[in-house]
């Protein structure tokens, strides 16, 4: 057995996407269940007027946005799940001939196992 899951979303004002795709595969009784899930988040814009202004603008951006990952692992015996979680969060920069924009992210990527019950 195998399903799909796609949903790709977008705000009214275009400055919000989030992604998502769900696989569940089941094989020799294991059900296994992955999740990858994308926000984007434009934060701001800079229009520039001249490729100076834009280069004297890339000279003091601000070097400390660094991405940040997150790395958890979950198991509950009880209910026979194991769950492994990779979160990555950060902001980069997108341009446009002379327009900046920032944008936010968050990518995050999770599988399920789910082992069968044993009595």
């Amino acid at each position: 057995m195998r399903e799909l899951l796609f949903k790709n979303i977008t705000s009214g004002n275009k400055k919000r996407r989030d992604l998502f795709l769900s696989e569940t595969v089941e094989r020799n009784g294991v059900k296994t269940t992955t999740r990858r899930h994308s926000i984007y988040i434009v934060e701001g814009t800079s229009k520039f007027d001249t490729l100076q202004e834009l280069s004297e603008w890339k000279k003091n951006v601000d070097a400390t946005n660094k991405r940040h990952v997150f790395i958890l692992k979950k198991r509950d015996s009880q209910s026979k799940k194991d769950t492994f979680i990779c979160d990555v969060v950060g902001k980069f920069y997108a341009v446009n001939e002379q327009d900046i924009y920032a944008i936010a992210f968050k990518h995050s990527f999770e599988i399920d196992f789910h082992y069968p019950q044993v009595t």
